[in-house]
């Protein structure tokens, strides 16, 4: 099981998106950045589609950068129609969210980088947690199910076998 994150940003962003990659990997965490996600002759609209489609937890880089990427916009288009938890961070000072996704609490970077990324972090890790707090729910549900199943079977060849 894996917590995957979709990172969108701008290829000019890159040097901050490379940290963060390195501070939401972990065992449990898949980070898909197109730029190390993406093969040569890949289908990148389809990758980038079906990666978002996947994806637990969406977070856009923003910047200039990224307000002016076609790229971006069709990516936080996609997670908002997906229905997709997204979590900004903001890398430049007084640059606004665009207007759908406006009302969502960002991360401020452009203040302190390292503090950013370490919340960045612990959101990362909480949504993880919550996702596979809820697996383990469902297993245990599905196999409660199993049991009474399994007990009725065994009451029912009880009863036949009587007769």
């Amino acid at each position: 099981m894996h917590f995957n994150i979709f990172v969108s940003y701008s290829t000019l962003d890159l040097p901050h998106v490379e940290l963060l990659e390195k501070q939401l990997k972990n065992t449990f965490i898949n980070v898909f950045v197109a730029e190390h996600s993406v093969k040569p002759s890949e289908d990148l609209s389809k990758k980038i589609e079906n990666a978002i489609r996947q994806s637990d937890l969406f977070v856009l880089l923003w910047s200039k950068n990224a307000k002016e990427s076609e790229w971006v916009s069709q990516e936080i288009g996609k997670a908002t129609a997906f229905n997709k938890t997204i979590l900004p961070l903001v890398l430049d000072k007084g640059l606004k969210l665009p207007a759908f996704i406006s009302e969502l609490k960002y991360i401020p970077v452009y203040k302190d980088a390292s503090a950013a990324l370490i919340q960045a972090k612990a959101i990362a890790d909480e949504q993880c947690s919550i996702k596979f707090a809820k697996l383990q729910e469902d297993k245990k549900k599905k196999d409660q199910e199993l049991l009474i199943k399994l007990g009725l079977g065994g009451a029912l060849l009880w009863l036949f076998n009587q007769s």
